[in-house]
Order: structure tokens, then sequence, then C-alpha cells
């Protein structure tokens, strides 16, 4: 099976707005996802969202509830808009939870991940989460100074990054986590498997 995320912000970033257009770039991800032999494959999953949370990422028009008018367009309302500090609380205050929820479930700990492939917001955010989740003995893979926050796409093309690196051996214990929009958060605890 074929696992594809894409994001095209360039069509509703507000160029003019720094607090967005500077940090969020277009792009898309795939991973091959298919049956491996135990102990390998994916182990667990957790999958949350924080529907009151809404607000803090959003394009106001241009879907059903407000469909594209000449007043949405005036007012600007097809832009993406973002509360950078209150997304930054969100993730700070959800996320080391919902990692160490998934861990638990999975039987594990997060001090034994081998590798950390988060959403590539920011820098300084992915640092935080990190400390903050107790991830330190990971190995964290960044692309964000790259690419840019490519939204959906940044975790498989983090992990793309770092297999093609030879960072991932096999049988390392590998954490994938988005976050975003919604607001969501979905993570997978995987064992690596180094196939021919």
């Amino acid at each position: 099976m074929l696992v594809v995320a894409a994001d095209l912000y360039s069509r509703i970033l507000d160029f003019d707005d720094r607090k967005t257009a500077a940090l969020f770039a277009d792009g898309a991800g795939a991973a091959v996802v298919g049956a491996v032999p135990p102990p390998y494959g994916i182990i667990d999953l957790d999958l949350t969202s924080q529907g009151v949370a809404h607000h803090l990422i959003r394009v106001e028009a241009g879907g059903s509830r407000r469909p594209a008018s000449r007043e949405t367009v005036d007012e600007g309302a097809h832009f993406f808009k973002m509360d950078g500090r209150g997304v930054r609380d969100f993730v700070m205050t959800h996320v080391p939870p919902a990692l160490a929820r998934l861990a638990t479930s999975a039987g594990t700990r997060l001090d034994r991940v081998d590798h950390f492939v988060p959403h590539q917001a920011n820098g300084v955010l992915i640092t935080d989460l990190v400390r903050e989740a107790g991830l330190g003995n990971a190995q964290t893979h960044r692309v964000v100074e790259k690419y840019g926050n490519m939204g959906s796409a940044s975790v498989p093309v983090a992990l793309d990054d770092a297999n093609r690196a030879g960072l991932l051996k096999d049988g390392d214990l590998v954490l994938l986590s988005g976050f975003g929009g919604g607001m969501s958060i979905g993570s997978c605890l995987l064992r690596w498997a180094v196939t021919a």
C-alpha cells in the first residue's frame, strides 16, 4: 500500500504575513507500507483530536461553511491563518502525553526509542518537544531547515531523509508523530525492517 501526504501552502499563504509565509512550504511525501514478519512493522498507533482548538490553525472561507464569494476574497478569508503561540502551547501540552500513552500501550518506554521523526513545525518547537517528551536518547530527524514546514508531508519526507542517509538500522524502534490543524495528533511506533 502506498500512503501519500501532500500540502500546497503556496495557494493559501498571505505572503505579507511573515508569521506564516516564512515558515510554510509546498511538499509531498510517500511511504510504501506492507506486511513484514514479526517483530517488525507497526507496533501501535495513537490518534487524537481536540476540536475545541480548531481556531489555532484555519482557513476561514472557501469551503462548504463559507463558500467563496467576493466578500470572502476581499476580507482575505481564503488565507491560511495560525496562532503560533497557541499552537506551541497546544503541542507542548498535548503531544508529550500522547507519545507517553502510545509507548505504554506498546509495552515500552520513550527512552527506548531509537529514532524520533516528528512533524517539522519549526526547529525550536522540535527541540522543546524532544526535551518535554523525554526523547533525549532518540536520534531526532529534522528537515525543516532544508524544506520548511510542509505540513502533512513533513513526516514522510523526514523519514525518507533518515533512511536515505543510512541512519535507520534493522530492528530500530522508530516513533513518528504528526500534529496540526483540527487540532489533531497522530503517532505511530514501529520496528524498522531493512528489506532487500
